[in-house]
């Protein structure tokens, strides 16, 4: 009797021993599982990516033509080149993509030869374009546009980027000056240049632009780098040009721009 419970005490004991260790074995699976590093969900990614501010700066290249019947009075039509400024804040929609949000100054003009009547006087217009009209032009443009790049960018430095969309192309300040054949300036006044097809002003109207980039990032901190890109920006709208102030002359013309740019990643 005595020998049947100690073998029933060992038995007992090998068994307890035994759940122990399975337990243990268990919540050591269950421990190991819970401190692995799980792989990130590509959406995760993309609302962890951080904003990032950009200041830019560029050259302006236009290309102008007259538009309708005006063209009938209107020679040498050419756009001068200007310059432009801005900054924009990149705002990350998906895993690779971002939308840019921006305010731009830009400087550029047109100049071109056509008639011109002083005010109070008005004759027959004979066809003569003897007079020289340039026109300098200062916009704001507000840009909001779709940014993804090309090819993959996990653990690059470097990336090709393409952007588009639209932007909001205000003029806020023009200045002509006129001059005829012999040189004599004749009329210089502002706000004679306004937007055919407006846009919440007379002087406001729609871009399309469309761009192709080079973006390098620092080593140590990829948000941060430089980049510079060759935009083109065709306006859905013809711009008007009015002359004096008593309306000397009606021609209507278009000005597209090709900028490039470089810029600082912050």
């Amino acid at each position: 009797m005595p020998v049947r419970k100690i073998l029933g005490f060992v038995i007992l004991i090998s068994i307890l021993s035994t759940g122990n260790g399975f337990c243990q074995s268990v919540q050591s699976m269950y421990l190991y599982h819970d401190g692995g590093v799980a792989t990130p969900h590509p959406y995760q990614e993309a609302t962890g990516r951080p904003w990032k501010m950009s200041i830019d700066a560029g050259l302006v290249f236009g290309f102008s033509g007259s538009s309708g019947y005006t063209s009938n009075y209107v020679s040498g039509l050419s756009a001068s080149t200007g310059y432009t400024f801005g900054i924009v804040e990149e705002i990350p929609i998906q895993k690779r993509s971002s939308i840019l949000v921006g305010v731009e100054i830009l400087k550029d003009g047109v100049s071109f030869n056509s008639y011109y009547f002083a005010p109070g006087y008005s004759f027959l217009y004979d066809g003569s374009e003897g007079y020289s009209h340039s026109v300098s032009m200062n916009e704001i443009q507000v840009p909001i546009l779709y940014k993804f790049p090309l090819g993959p960018q996990d653990r690059k430095l470097r990336s090709i980027y393409v952007t588009f969309g639209a932007k909001f192309r205000y003029i806020s300040y023009t200045n002509t000056s006129i001059t005829d054949s012999n040189g004599n300036l004749v009329w210089e006044g502002q706000k004679d240049v306004s937007s055919l097809y407006k846009l919440l002003s007379p002087f406001g109207s729609p871009i399309f632009e469309v761009s192709l980039g080079y973006q390098r990032n620092t080593k140590k901190k990829k948000k941060r780098g430089w980049y510079m890109n060759l935009e083109y920006n065709y306006g859905l709208s013809p711009l008007v040009y009015t002359g004096n102030t008593e309306g000397s002359n009606y021609v209507v013309f278009h000005l597209n721009t090709l900028i490039f740019k470089i810029g600082k990643i912050f």
